[in-house]
Formats: C-alpha cells, sequence, structure tokens
C-alpha cells in the first residue's frame, strides 16, 4: 500500500480505494493522523523559530532606521536654528502684519517635518516587559521652562527693590544725610525712618 501519494492528501478515500476495507482505512487514519500531528509540530516550531527570526530581524531594523531619523532630525535642528533667529529677526525688523508671522511659520515647519520624520514610531512595537530606564515625571520641558521663568522674574523684583533702596542710600548720602544703620533698625532701608 502506497501512503505517501495521494494518502495523505485524502486519507480515507486513498485507503478505501486501495484495499476497499473498513480496517485498513482505520488503520490508516491512525497513521495518517499520527503524521498530521507530527507535521504540526514541525510547522510550530518553524513557526516559533520564523518569528524569532523576524522579531529579531525587525528590532535590527527599527534600530538602523531609529539612528538614521536621529541623524535627520539633528540635521533639521541645526539648520532649523538659524532660519527661526533669522525668522524673528526679520519679523522684527520688518514689522509687517502679526508680530511673529515668519518666526510661527518656521515653528510651524518644523512641527510638520517631525510629524512627517515620526521618530518615535517603534513605540507601537514596544514589548510588555520593556523596562523604564528614566523615571519621566508628567511635567514638560515648558513646565520647567515656566518655572525658571517665574524664579528669574522673582529675582529680578527682589534686585529692582534692592536696586531702589540702594539708590534711596545714595540720594540721602548725597543730600547729606547719614546713611549708617541707626542701632537697632533691622534692614537698611530702616536707617531712615522707613521703607
Amino acid at each position: 500500500m502506497d501512503v505517501q501519494g495521494p494518502a495523505l492528501k485524502h486519507p480515507r478515500a486513498a485507503l478505501r480505494t486501495e484495499s476497499g476495507g473498513e480496517d485498513t482505512a482505520r488503520e490508516g487514519e491512525r497513521a495518517t493522523g499520527r503524521q498530521t500531528i507530527e507535521d504540526g509540530m514541525q510547522a510550530i516550531e518553524k513557526k516559533t523559530d520564523t518569528d524569532l527570526d523576524t522579531s529579531w530581524g525587525r528590532v535590527l531594523r527599527d534600530v538602523l532606521v531609529f539612528q538614521f531619523k536621529l541623524v535627520v532630525d539633528g540635521i533639521k535642528d541645526l539648520g532649523l536654528a538659524q532660519v527661526a533667529v533669522g525668522a524673528a529677526l526679520v519679523d522684527l525688523v520688518k514689522r509687517d502684519g502679526t508680530p511673529g508671522r515668519r518666526f510661527y511659520g518656521v515653528v510651524r515647519l518644523s512641527d510638520r517635518f517631525d510629524r512627517w520624520l515620526d521618530l518615535h514610531e517603534p513605540m507601537g512595537r514596544l514589548p510588555d516587559d520593556t523596562p523604564e530606564f528614566v523615571r519621566t515625571s508628567s511635567r514638560s520641558v515648558d513646565d520647567l521652562i515656566d518655572g525658571f521663568e517665574t524664579t528669574a522674574r522673582v529675582a529680578v523684583e527682589k534686585s529692582v527693590n534692592v536696586s531702589t533702596r540702594g539708590m534711596e542710600v545714595v540720594r540721602r548720602g548725597a543730600a547729606g544725610q547719614s546713611w549708617h544703620r541707626e542701632p537697632g533698625a533691622g534692614r537698611a532701608g530702616e536707617a531712615f525712618g522707613g521703607a
């Protein structure tokens, strides 16, 4: 009995045709069932190996593409830094239309370029067990800049107050009034009886 040819495709029909008996058909089914299980196991092993190769191939491709995109993004940043300053200067000198329209046009161009570049596209393939290398807060760089700006504003206001008091001391000194601290005066401004 030849089980290799048509028996693998249609085992029951092929065995019945060749032997003509039901017992032979059952025996053929068992043999074909074992063969099918073995074929299935081999297919699963192949698929697992192929998936592993594909995923590592995908990781390698993502690494290379990410590096290329970082270079392109860096070149864009270097170029746009000068273009943005130039656009802001032209806006400042010409003063036509809405203030900063050329500068904001450069910002829009940068935003569109970043969306087109899609630097972080591989984020869609993050495995569940991806480590968090750096814990980030919910605050953005803009929040950080706002904090610096507020701190700088407070420092400038304090220095203006100190400068105003200093100018008062100089003015009184020039007028011949005492500018030394009086005993018990807590601050320099209290030396003159106030402020």
